[in-house]
């Protein structure tokens, strides 16, 4: 007998494996096979992570400080600095730029003193008058400045614990790239001189972990009104509801500025201020998975776990968060996934109005606001750089989202 199963065993074929691992493989499991066979969401999660990445170890890839103390005074409001191989001196090996300064008008004094209009009307085309002229720079192409990698430059926190209380603070002080004199700035630099392209990435790590708070607390709130909800019913039921009720019918943006206006009379650091957003963004937004998690716990309340577990003893709280919730993982993954963005979005809103994050804190949202200014719409068009991280940011989450939503939906047609 032992002797057929081991031939059975080894004629069996690998579809029959392959099926048993199928059958046998966990929710999670099944949600990431399937999410594999979705390419825009391969795709859209690679630029996600890539973006994260970024954003996470952002003082090692950014060139320059992000702050004023890395302002580069004899650069202001100038424009990208391109990085070449080859130029009329010939070809090389090692990426280079070049050597910038400022051009220096001459104004002809007589002339404006005695009201010259012919003087004016020349100095005014040639843009000597307007404030387009601070960001008129040359380029000396015979003086190149190579690129190095690993460079030394300013020390900044690699791992930080100082915050939760532990005396644990990595400095580092080497960055992936920079040149031999001075800086470089790829993306420009604003009216202050400050690296557009620095500011960029740690405005992503800022803005992204906003969202991460946010959907914490979110999440947490939504899990314990449904949760108690679905399992007590009753009262408890009736009065978790009606403030669940409110607060899904009062429009958002209205709360949202009325706490950001009171948060704006208090004095707060910038951390605090980080802080009670990221709060107030998640606190006002758990209604929608509460109902629906309530309504999963009534539907799984009188299953016949549930009664073994009462039998045997388990309080109502250890029967709500290791059985009936865990039951909705894959809802609550998938929902908290898709309301990245607008979580995102919440928090750029508030920034964009001047009500959230301001300066000096680099957000997506501060800087959304600066690119506002005609000014810069005009004269210093690279500033739009964040808006077009943002935008693809906003993708990759929303992909993402959409792809793991049909992932983890057992009854999706395959394809």
């Amino acid at each position: 007998m032992q002797a057929f199963l081991a031939r059975l065993g080894r004629n069996r074929k690998p579809a029959d494996s392959e099926n048993d691992a199928y059958y046998t493989a966990g929710q999670l499991a099944l949600i990431k096979a399937r999410f594999r066979h979705k390419t825009s969401g391969m795709v859209a999660g690679c630029i996600l992570a890539t973006f994260i990445l970024l954003g996470f170890f952002a003082s090692f890839f950014a060139p320059v400080d992000p702050t004023i103390r890395g302002a580069d005074a004899e650069y202001r409001r100038g424009a990208p600095q391109l990085v070449y191989f080859w130029d009329e001196n010939g070809f090389s090996w090692r990426p280079f730029t070049y050597t910038y300064s400022k051009e220096k008008k001459q104004l002809d004094l007589k002339a404006l003193a005695g009201g010259d209009l012919n003087a004016l009307d020349a100095l005014t085309s040639s843009g000597a008058l307007s404030s387009s002229s601070q960001n008129k720079f040359t380029e000396d192409r015979q003086q190149r400045r190579y690129l190095q990698f690993f460079v030394k430059g300013w020390e900044y926190s690699l791992i930080d614990l100082s915050v939760a209380g532990l005396n644990l603070d990595l400095r580092w002080d080497r960055h992936l790239f920079g040149v031999e004199q001075g800086q470089i700035h790829l993306m420009g630099t604003d009216e202050d001189g400050k690296d557009v392209l620095s500011r960029t990435l740690h405005a992503i790590w800022i803005t992204v972990s906003i969202a991460i708070v946010a959907l914490i607390v979110k999440l947490f709130t939504s899990l314990l009104v449904g949760g108690v909800s679905g399992y007590f019913g009753g009262r408890i039921d009736s009065v978790l509801m009606s403030i669940t009720e409110a607060v899904r019918v009062i429009p958002s943006i209205p709360v949202y500025l009325a706490c950001a206006v009171a948060l704006s009379q208090m004095d707060l650091t910038s951390v605090q201020r980080y802080f009670a957003i990221a709060v107030l963004i998640g606190a006002l937004d758990f209604a929608t998975l509460g109902r629906r998690l309530r309504t999963h716990i009534l539907m799984e309340r009188n299953q016949d776990y549930v009664l073994a577990a009462q039998l045997c003893g388990s309080s109502s709280s250890r029967i709500i968060w290791r059985h009936l919730i865990p039951s909705f993982t894959s809802y609550i993954i998938v929902d908290t996934l898709i309301n990245f963005p607008y979580v995102i979005l919440a928090e750029t809103s508030l920034s964009f109005l001047g009500l959230g994050l301001t300066e000096p804190v680099n957000s997506l949202g501060v800087l959304l606001q600066k690119a506002q200014d005609p000014d810069i719409q005009q004269n210093m068009i690279w500033q739009f750089f964040p808006v077009v991280v943002f935008v693809a940011l906003i993708m990759a989450f929303v992909f993402v989202g959409d792809a793991l939503r049909d992932a983890a939906d057992p009854y999706a047609e395959k394809k």
